[in-house]
């Protein structure tokens, strides 16, 4: 392969899009008993830049000690007065 159109990326994205969201509005069912949350710069485009912005990652251990992804969110800014506030609210079942 030797390049990728920029018709083909447009369309990889909208799936990876789909994809993801599909996966951040599926419902959350049974017990979770450990839940860790934790934070990460990623790169995203905004308005035609490239910028630094937190994502928000929680992820649960359930009563069969499987490990899953439980949600994640992209954060507030740390710079903002109440960073933490509403963090969880996009997490399904909150």
């Amino acid at each position: 392969m030797t390049g990728i159109s920029k018709s083909q990326v447009s369309r990889l994205c909208e799936d990876i899009d789909d994809r993801g969201g599909t996966f951040l509005e599926r419902p959350i069912e049974g017990d979770w008993p450990y839940i860790w949350i934790d934070a990460t710069y990623v790169k995203v485009r905004e308005a035609g830049r490239i910028v630094s912005v937190p994502m928000i990652i929680a992820v649960g251990v359930n009563t069969d000690g499987r490990r899953e992804v439980l949600g994640m969110a992209s954060g507030p800014q740390p710079a903002e007065d109440d960073a933490d506030a509403g963090a969880l609210t996009p997490l399904p079942g909150t």
